[in-house]
């Protein structure tokens, strides 16, 4: 049987494979060159991206993050106007 392996990898080492991918290197040979999934590349890759809103400049990791806890608060808002709705009726 054998173990899934469960690495962390380093963000320089994340950072130098995703230059090596933007330079021409195709993720199914750096795959194999250096031992990482193609799917854990991928998701690197993607990542990576940038998105500029106003003057400033945000990673798609950072607005992934940020429309998660969005979504948070609004469920949280939404359960706070739920209360306040039943405890106006008492």
């Amino acid at each position: 049987m054998a173990q899934a392996r469960n690495f962390r990898y380093a963000d320089d080492f994340k950072q130098s494979i995703v230059a090596l991918y933007q330079s021409g290197r195709s993720a199914n040979s750096l795959s194999k060159e250096y031992g990482v999934s193609v799917s854990t590349l991928t998701k690197w890759i993607n990542n990576t991206g940038t998105q500029t809103i106003g003057d400033k400049v945000f990673t798609n990791a950072e607005v992934k993050q940020v429309l998660k806890e969005n979504a948070r608060l609004k469920e949280e808002l939404d359960i706070l106007k739920r209360a306040a709705v039943l405890l106006a009726k008492r």
